[in-house]
């Protein structure tokens, strides 16, 4: 029991990130998407590049959620299986 314990604890821990590591992620991910607008030809500072940014995020965010819900239909049922029919509880 201790070492499943110790196990999910290092796994929860491995999974954090510290605020500046988010910082410098989002910062790198604004400079892509900055460059990936430029690139599409928008001028920057003008409200149809702030709407190109705005669009990626949202595609971001969209993908993210799909990758989301993949992974809970993929998920095994848990290891005293699925539940069907009438609870005798």
């Amino acid at each position: 029991m201790r070492k499943w314990f110790a196990v999910a604890a290092l796994l929860i821990l491995a999974a954090c990130i510290s605020p500046e590591e988010q910082a410098a992620r989002d910062a790198a991910q604004r400079a892509t998407d900055e460059r990936e607008c430029q690139s599409l030809g928008f001028k920057s500072g003008s409200t149809a590049f702030a709407n190109c940014l705005l669009k990626l995020k949202e595609i971001r965010a969209q993908e993210e959620n799909t990758r989301a819900i993949d992974r809970a239909n993929t998920m095994p049922p848990p290891w005293w299986g699925p539940r069907y029919g009438p609870s005798y509880w």
